[in-house]
């Protein structure tokens, strides 16, 4: 005898094996109780899900003999006719086959004639949302008003495509994907009943990769059966579907942690070569860390030992990051690249390895700065600005109420001159000397080093720093247009409160920036950027991620990085830096100070 599929041995009999559609079930089953049956339905859901397999049982049970509290009872003539599928008043027809006007202008005539063996009959039709607009029409008017011994049954998968005017004359049921619970435990049944040893989870396991359908879950484990030799094994079931082991994903999401890049694309590139599809490895990632984030939100065992090592925050990043990554996937023409990197890219926001923490004790949580003291000098130079406010409006009024002074009249080779309101005519003015420029050599401190600023590097002081170079306009002042752009060209690859690391493409760009002259002006623009003085360390792109590899590697072993650092000087030592002169009075510079680039002094 030919083997017959699970997903068909196992097929809903009647309403108390259908799983996990209880309020369709209920809802039925009171309606053939209390004889208050509908003349059309239609079962609208996922696949697998059991749109056929209730239409067969509804079909049943209205004409059964002997029925069992709204349940059939499948030992009837009428019964084992519908599950032998010769039944001569229940008529199942594909939409997809028959989906033209003569089909169900063939239904319309046929409806007119009592049933033959039973009370009703019953036309079911499955995959109705293929029928023509023409079907559809012809359909309609039967659908309105049928005869009182017809009850139609649609199943569709694909309920948008079925007209308004079909679904305002039957009533509507959606099916829900089954539960992973529920199909777990009917599987955890079906290998009892056949005597197949299974290892721990692998029913859970078929369950999830099923997404919802029960018969997908059924075929899936049908094949299952026929690879496995020895028993059901998870690594034969993975090994079927394409998908990632739970070690697997775990040793991958690792490695990003704790910034094993180098690890992260060779797991990658290991899967890829033994047939995983890219887009099941990033299903297995999304739900490896749903699991952790309900661990540390929800509570529950910590399996895989993550939910200690990320923070909620980071999950909620790589989370999203990831349904990006699926999206770009879908599109890639290389698609085993476009993994690799958007697996190693998921930890590159990080300034700094991640904080490993040990049990489930959260990381320790960075204290807040203390702006008090900029607060209270803030308060003092909005009141001396407010007093000095008063007093000018007081000025301006006594000036409006004075009278007009004498127009000047200017002699030739002489400059018209005001003293105490009168005009004199003198020699021309000599010109007032410039001040002279002051050297502002930087801080003789113990000189930036790449370690150092790592180890303090912090995002908000990255995106600090990163807001206020996209602000910088670099035209506002030509003379330092160049070295705006060398700030607006780099990569803020990390960013400490003392510090930060910028990273160019070409090292010719690196030597140009760290002569004297152009590293000097950079300094000064950070310092009045960040309005403290500000260093920085300038390098090119490898030689950057050498040195971030091996800081990266001394921290996971617990070792003092002691890195190799990239020459700061290109010319002699730095002697002069760019000084702004001021010339105002002091109370326009605590304006400029207070308010920054919103004054504008007019003479």
């Amino acid at each position: 005898m030919a083997h017959l599929a699970l997903y068909r041995t196992y097929r809903p009999q009647d309403f108390t094996e259908v799983v996990g559609q209880k309020h369709i079930v209920q809802t039925i089953k009171n309606q053939i109780l209390n004889d208050l049956l509908a003349h059309a339905y239609v079962l609208t859901g996922p696949r697998g899900t059991g749109k056929t397999s209730i239409a067969r049982i509804v079909a049943k049970a209205i004409n059964c003999t002997d029925l069992q509290a709204g349940n059939p009872c499948s030992a009837c003539e009428s019964c084992l006719a519908v599950a032998n599928g010769n039944h001569p008043d229940v008529f199942e027809l594909d939409g997809a086959s028959n989906n033209g006007v003569d089909e169900i202008r063939d239904i319309r005539e046929r409806v007119k004639y009592s049933a033959s063996l039973s009370a009703y009959k019953v036309y079911i039709i499955d995959e109705v949302h293929m029928l023509s607009t023409g079907a559809f029409n012809a359909l309609l008017k039967t659908l309105e008003e049928p005869p009182a011994h017809v009850i139609f049954l649609l199943a569709t998968t694909e309920i948008h495509k079925v007209p308004e005017t079909i679904l305002s004359r039957v009533q509507r049921f959606d099916l829900q994907q089954i539960p992973t619970g529920d199909m777990a435990q009917l599987i955890t049944r079906i290998l009892g009943e056949l005597g197949v040893n299974y290892e721990d989870g692998a029913p859970d396991l078929i369950a999830s990769l099923a997404a919802g359908g029960l018969r997908d879950a059924l075929s899936m484990l049908d094949q299952a059966i026929a690879y496995s030799t020895d028993g059901l094994r998870l690594a034969d079931i993975h090994e079927l579907n394409g998908s990632v082991s739970a070690a697997a994903l775990v040793q991958i999401l690792e490695g990003v942690v704790v910034g094993d890049f180098a690890g992260v694309a060779e797991s990658a590139r290991a899967l890829l070569a033994s047939g995983k599809l890219p887009a099941r490895l990033i299903d297995g990632l999304l739900s490896l860390l749903r699991d952790v984030l309900k661990v540390q939100k929800i509570g529950g065992e910590d399996v895989t030992g993550l939910a200690g090592k990320m923070r909620a925050t980071q999950v909620l990043a790589y989370i999203r990051k990831l349904n990006a990554l699926a999206h770009d996937l879908k599109i890639a023409t290389d698609a085993a690249l476009i993994l690799e990197i958007g697996l190693i890219e998921l930890g590159l926001d990080e300034d700094a390895p991640a904080q490993v923490t040990t049990e489930n004790t959260p990381a320790k949580a960075q204290p807040l700065p203390d702006y008090s003291a900029q607060f209270e000098r803030l308060t003092k130079q909005i009141n001396t600005l407010q007093n000095e406010i008063t007093r000018l409006k007081a000025q301006q009024k006594e000036a409006m109420t004075a009278p007009p002074a004498p127009t000047p009249i200017a002699l030739e080779n002489e400059v018209p001159i005001y003293v105490q309101g009168e005009l004199m005519q003198e020699e021309l003015m000599p010109e007032i000397p410039e001040k002279p420029t002051e050297p502002n050599t930087p801080p003789t401190d113990e000189p930036l080093l790449i370690e150092t600023v790592l180890a303090s590097a912090t995002k908000q002081d990255k995106e600090a720093l990163q807001n206020k170079v996209a602000a910088a306009n670099p035209f506002a002042d030509l003379a330092i247009k160049e070295f705006v752009m060398y700030l607006k060209d780099a990569e803020i690859a990390a960013a400490s409160p003392t510090g930060c690391i910028l990273v160019y493409d070409y090292e010719t760009t690196v030597q140009k920036l760290l002569t004297d002259q152009a590293r000097a002006k950079v300094h000064q623009l950070l310092s009045d950027m960040l309005e403290k003085p500000y260093e920085f360390l300038a390098m090119p792109k490898d030689f950057w991620q050498a040195q971030r590899g091996k800081f990266v590697t001394a921290s996971k072993q617990g070792e003092k990085p002691v890195l190799e650092q990239y020459p700061q000087r290109t010319e002699a030592k730095l002697t002069s830096t760019m000084v702004t002169e001021t010339a105002e009075e002091p109370f326009y510079q605590e304006v400029v100070d207070l308010f920054g680039d919103l004054v504008e002094v007019h003479e």
